[in-house]
């Protein structure tokens, strides 16, 4: 059964998965009662889960429709009823129409980390497509995809980068590709300074031994001989990358589980199969400061990509994705998007075909009352995959995101 996956980009910092060393993503989270400790009326957990893989452009705040940067961003999310509840309000039992969700800061967490489910794959063909590294599960991170034959190491020096805000890693030992590096995040762990641990975008690779990231925080060290680096994929966008970006229109994509961890999912394969993914697209500036200027005031507002900019067969459908936090983000970067304080509300509407999506005033007047300091909105045009269980959505196209502040 054909199905279009609808999903969050919602993390703590619009990073695909989590990170819990700090740095500059610029974004992307199960405990089982025991059975006899439930009540007979209570119904088990249910399993579910979502895979995707987007190129995402992400908007600079504010007016004007311009660019930060864009990439790559995978974001994994295997989840249990117990710890994720249901949607508040839906407007069809189906992926599409609207639904709405209002987590706690716990619930919040859940969603965004989900839970170990074993080794997920993903496999891209056609014209250079990127190469993708298995992704494994880290416990308080969730899902990353390292690339860990060739672009991992120990030890390296930092120095200042070329350009303000920038800073090098050179590793004498290693040898650095563009294939696993350009598009990629650097995330450094163990150095003397705390401004050196994180992940970091890497921006440039002028020689095989030495990588430029983006860290304007850096200090100058040697790093300690067991202080580590690896190249990670699917971390989000790159600052400056734009246009034609690191995943082509005419890239198929397959994604195999191989079960393990909790083992609530058996292996399975979903494929595009002879479908591509999900194109590249254009929106009008009037469009695009629209996703950086979500409304607070409980009206029912429209975001249109218009048939000239999202021809017919260009993508199997259309989904707008809201996330809300009331957490303080004065002092943060302005993509970032911390875990909510009390309330995280979540809006997810779906059409098939159309370029236009509306939310309805109901679902508007729950971002009125959610307190929200700052609100993410993803525009996405998605291919369809086929093959995967019914439980699991997975989804590879494009996406544009802005933030309200």
């Amino acid at each position: 059964m054909k199905r279009l996956a609808w999903f969050a980009l919602a993390t703590a910092t619009l990073a695909a998965c989590g990170d819990d060393e700090g740095g500059t993503d610029i974004d992307a989270q199960v405990v089982d009662a025991a059975i006899d400790a439930q009540d007979i009326d209570t119904p088990p957990p249910t399993f579910s889960g979502s895979i995707s893989l987007l190129e995402v452009a992400v908007l600079n705040p504010g007016t004007g429709g311009t660019f930060f940067g864009q990439g790559p961003q995978v974001s994994i999310a295997l989840v249990s009823s117990e710890d994720v509840p249901g949607p508040i309000m839906e407007e069809m039992s189906s992926a599409l129409g609207c639904k709405a969700w209002e987590y706690t800061p716990a619930q919040a967490a859940a969603a965004a980390i989900g839970a170990d489910e074993g080794m997920i794959e993903l496999t891209l063909a056609g014209t250079t497509p990127p190469s993708t590294p298995p992704c494994t599960f880290t416990a308080g991170v969730g899902y990353t995809c390292p690339h860990t034959n060739g672009t991992a190491g120990t030890g390296g020096i930092i120095a200042a980068g070329p350009n303000a805000g920038t800073a090098t890693l050179t590793d004498a030992d290693n040898s650095f590709g563009n294939g696993s590096s350009l598009g990629r995040y650097l995330r450094i762990s163990g150095a003397t300074n705390a401004a050196n641990n994180g992940a970091f975008p890497i921006v440039a690779r002028p020689t095989a031994t030495t990588l430029v990231y983006a860290n304007p925080a850096f200090v100058a060290e040697t790093l300690p001989a067991t202080a580590t680096h690896v190249n990670i994929f699917g971390l989000g966008p790159i600052p400056g990358a734009a246009d034609p970006g690191f995943i082509n229109d005419d890239n198929t994509v397959s994604v195999t589980l191989t079960a393990g961890g909790g083992n609530h999912f058996d292996t399975f394969t979903s494929t595009t199969s002879s479908a591509t993914f999900g194109d590249d697209f254009d929106l009008a500036t009037a469009e695009l400061e629209k996703l950086n200027a979500i409304p607070e005031d409980g009206t029912a507002f429209t975001i249109t990509c218009d048939a000239a900019d999202c021809p017919a067969g260009s993508a199997a459908g259309t989904v707008l994705n809201i996330v809300t936090t009331d957490a303080p983000t004065a002092g943060l970067s302005p993509f970032a998007m911390p875990l909510p304080t009390t309330k995280q509300v979540k809006i997810r509407c779906g059409v098939l075909g159309s370029g236009a999506i509306t939310v309805p005033a109901a679902y508007s007047a729950l971002i009125q009352s959610s307190g929200a300091t700052r609100i993410q909105a993803s525009f996405i045009r998605g291919a369809l995959l086929i093959g995967g269980p019914e439980n699991v959505s997975v989804v590879a196209g494009h996406a544009v995101v802005g933030f309200t502040n």
